[in-house]
């Protein structure tokens, strides 16, 4: 009886503070995406930035805070002579409170919290007013309106963007043939050299079929997959054979993400074939590596498919080679490299060199082991400012509708301009487009994907955009010359 009284209360003590994790954002996260859209390519380069530091503090303290957390940022911000910076508990707000106060409008109250919250909001609008110049009389008095108010405004917007995003861009920068891979941004692959595969001028006179694999390496993970396909190799193939028992390196298929990974049962790993099965891949260990639902779905078995309808539509031999791409001693691959050249047409039928990224968004997935975990928070929350939703006005709002109100005030002096112009454009498709998701048929986890590209689209809009304008900003300018 006492040992289950124990285990009992262990249990309890996990799922405690797995719901706290859950609840709790990720400040490392947020600070990647505010300085990339702050700064765009020059992120990296201002991450050390006092001035930086100082509105990174204050956000944290506005959008992150809680469960008694934070003291180091309060007593940075007053080392900096912020003005009007409370005491810890004047701020403090419980774990389990923090996604409905800090994933709601700018202008929201909380009603457990209406003070703390109305706090953390001025630490924030105070701090911007202490970076920045916005002359005299707001300098002297500070502002809970105009630009200094929708600069706090864009960083607070900003912070909850990146709470949708859901990733670590970090996590998904690879080196391919000494070259850095971009990190995953919303798509499934992205091209390699060009779109332009590596096969040497011999590989390409091949026209007899094969596959082959490579052997396990020394941590048992799958290498280098070869082949040249024809359409004796597709008419050769024959039922599946079954893998229930095969792991591959990084396996760990316990975990079920519903609304989230799009198959029933919605288990997060697929074993991926590196040599899809219809093009002649064997159900072998050596063919097999642990890819996300994503990976193989939305990366992987389109270019299979590609390869496939092109030889049967012309009898023709089509080169591919698979490159899984592991990161150090990592089991869990961080993706593949797809490369395909048609033969007797010298590549005009099927020429591809692409990186399709082993994610699944709103997933963190720990690539050293293979274990993963649910990394959006705003999943499944209630009463939070959605970033769209279909008919939005200021009495339903979502957050594209709430950040160009205050993109419009903090760049009124630039609307005729070229740059606002694009910007705005820009938004307006993706706003239009994104709107529309969930209205056209999908079952909730391809809802969830489609919306999580055009969360990445509009980051991607917004660093772009956002440095070329606030470098016209006589505000922004005073701080960041």
């Amino acid at each position: 009886m006492k040992k289950r009284w124990s285990a009992f209360i262990l249990a309890m003590v996990l799922l405690l503070s797995i719901s706290n994790t859950a609840l709790a954002c990720d400040e490392q996260q947020t600070n990647t995406y505010i300085t990339q859209i702050l700064f765009g390519d020059r992120a990296q380069s201002k991450s050390s930035d006092e001035n930086v530091k100082m509105l990174l503090a204050a956000l944290y303290l506005c959008s992150e805070q809680a469960d008694n957390q934070g003291q180091d940022k309060i007593d940075y911000l007053k080392q900096h002579k912020v003005s009007g910076i409370p005491a810890l508990a004047s701020l403090n707000i419980k774990g389990t409170y923090l996604i409905e106060c800090a994933h709601n409008t700018w202008e929201y109250e909380y009603s457990g919290a209406k003070k703390n919250q109305a706090s953390r909001r001025t630490v924030l609008r105070n701090t911007v007013n202490k970076v920045f110049d916005f002359g005299f009389f707001s300098n002297l008095f500070g502002s809970s309106t105009g630009k200094c108010d929708s600069f706090a405004a864009l960083l607070y917007y900003s912070h909850i963007l990146s709470d949708y995003l859901a990733d670590d861009p970090s996590e998904t920068e690879i080196a391919i043939n000494g070259r850095l891979t971009p990190a995953y941004s919303g798509q499934a692959a992205t091209t390699l050299n060009g779109n332009q595969p590596s096969f040497t001028a011999k590989e390409k006179e091949l026209t007899e079929s094969f596959v082959r694999n490579s052997p396990l390496d020394s941590l048992g993970r799958a290498g280098v997959a070869f082949g040249c396909i024809g359409p004796d190799t597709l008419s050769s193939v024959g039922d599946r054979e079954n893998m229930v028992g095969i792991k591959p390196s990084g396996w760990s298929n316990f975990n079920r993400y519903d609304g989230i990974v799009n198959s029933q049962p919605a288990y997060l790993y697929n074993r991926c074939h590196l040599i899809a099965h219809q093009l002649g891949g064997k159900e072998e260990e050596i063919n097999l590596v642990t890819g996300t639902r994503y990976l193989n779905e939305t990366g992987m078995i389109p270019f299979e498919e590609e390869v496939a309808r092109y030889i049967k539509s012309t009898g023709n031999h089509v080169l591919y080679r698979v490159t899984p791409v592991f990161k150090g001693d990592n089991k869990l691959v961080s993706g593949v490299q797809l490369e395909a050249f048609s033969i007797e047409d010298k590549g005009q039928g099927v020429c591809f060199n692409v990186f399709c990224y082993n994610v699944q968004p709103g997933v963190d997935l720990n690539y050293i082991t293979g274990d993963n975990e649910l990394a959006d928070t705003t999943f499944g929350a209630e009463n939070i400012l959605p970033f769209a939703v279909y008919n939005a006005s200021e009495t339903n709002p979502d957050l594209i509708l709430k950040m160009n109100k205050h993109l419009a005030i903090l760049f009124a002096d630039q609307k005729n301009t070229g740059t606002y112009t694009s910007m705005m454009n820009r938004i307006s498709t993706i706003a239009s487009e994104a709107r529309a998701v969930g209205y056209k048929g999908e079952n909730a986890a391809q809802a969830y994907i489609a919306l999580k590209q055009y969360q990445y689209k509009y980051f991607e809009v917004l660093k772009t955009y956002v440095p070329l304008l606030l470098e016209k900003e006589d505000f922004f300018r005073s701080a960041f010359k």
